[in-house]
């Protein structure tokens, strides 16, 4: 944590965004979701306690990793995978990949790997990205792994499955690198 957060009661969602390395619409949406619990100024506007954020920081990373953020990118295309492998092992960021080609892969590299993010293809070989994204959630101890789709055929209808499944958000294919890297708390 910066000195400029240590003696303030209260935090902007941007603050706490970069506490927490994530994007200030990650923040509103823990909030929203009653996950970080927050209070509105007269004028409208959140703010955090920082005794609420603490709390929330060590339930959301328990173990207090401040390591490199652990990405799995799961896409049966082998150049998009070796593209956002290049993308996140090569900024300033401190990242550590690891790659899986189908649903059947991941399931298994999520339990060994134990990702902080998961980019997600949605039409894989033998079981869909919701479907992943679905069994994710529901393993004791990873419920709270960030879901990041991806679709080179992302629909209305399939962003609303991939939503409801339990990602974060959904990309289009070919990716906007830029709004990906500020999704996953590695640029401002």
């Amino acid at each position: 944590m910066t000195e400029d957060f240590k003696n303030k009661p209260y935090l902007t969602p941007h603050e706490v965004a970069q506490w927490m390395m994530v994007s200030p619409v990650t923040v509103r949406g823990w909030a929203q979701k009653g996950l970080l619990q927050a209070e509105v100024t007269p004028g409208g506007h959140r703010r955090f306690r920082h005794d609420e954020v603490e709390r929330f920081a060590r339930q959301w990373n328990p173990l207090g990793n401040k390591g490199p953020l652990r990405v799995l990118i799961v896409d049966d295309d082998r150049a998009v995978v070796g593209f956002l492998r290049e993308l996140l092992e090569g900024g300033a960021h401190q990242t550590v990949v690891e790659t899986a080609h189908d649903g059947f892969d991941a399931g298994r590299k999520v339990h060994t790997f134990l990702p902080d993010i998961v980019l997600l293809d949605l039409m894989m070989p033998g079981i869909k990205g919701t479907e992943v994204c679905r069994q994710i959630k529901q393993i004791p101890g990873l419920a709270n792994v960030r879901v990041i789709a991806m679709s080179g055929y992302l629909s209305p209808e399939n962003e609303a499955e991939l939503l409801a499944a339990g990602a974060e958000c959904c990309f289009s294919k070919p990716i906007d690198t830029s709004r990906l890297l500020k999704v996953m708390g590695l640029e401002d």
